[in-house]
């Protein structure tokens, strides 16, 4: 059974398409984009601390009041386990901590997820609970995930997503 092509080449009128150097560069250069477009869009998916960059403390002092702040904490146990933040807030939010640490500030752009850090280390708490207070108060939600973050030393990490 013969192809349409080959048909098509075979009628009269028919003949083949040879492209040239600059057709054959575009043609290769439009598949390459469209290559890299589709393995980000097959790669991508839900926002995973694993693969965001760590979160550092921007000062070193006690925690002082500024402006109003909201107070959030978890009190099930999860003893080594590390804080995630993700910001959905539509702004910038500032975080302490009140438990396990109490020096530091981190702050989180709209739409920025990341790990406390401190030191170039991850902040865990030792009991597993954490308590912390963001400027302007939020919306929260808490969630465990026992296997996030554990190639970088913590034991599971704790979500805290502000709305």
């Amino acid at each position: 059974m013969e192809s349409l092509a080959r048909k098509a080449l075979s009628q009269p009128g028919g003949h083949r398409r040879h492209y040239g150097r600059d057709e054959m560069r575009t043609l290769g250069l439009i598949a390459a984009c469209v290559a890299v477009t589709t393995a980000s869009l097959v790669g991508a998916g839900p926002a995973r601390a694993d693969f965001t960059d760590p979160v550092e403390y921007t000062d070193s002092g006690e925690n002082t009041e500024e402006g109003e702040f909201g107070e959030y904490a978890v009190e099930r146990n999860a003893p080594g386990s590390c804080l995630v933040v993700q910001n959905h807030t539509g702004g910038r939010v500032t975080l302490r901590l009140n438990y396990p640490t109490s020096k530091g500030k981190w702050t989180f752009g709209h739409d920025e997820v990341g790990v406390l850090v401190r030191d170039g280390r991850v902040v865990t708490s030792p009991s597993g609970r954490w308590s912390v207070r963001t400027n302007p108060p939020i919306r929260f939600h808490w969630v465990y995930d026992n296997a996030l973050n554990n190639r970088k030393g913590c034991n599971g990490s704790w979500v805290l997503t502000m709305n």
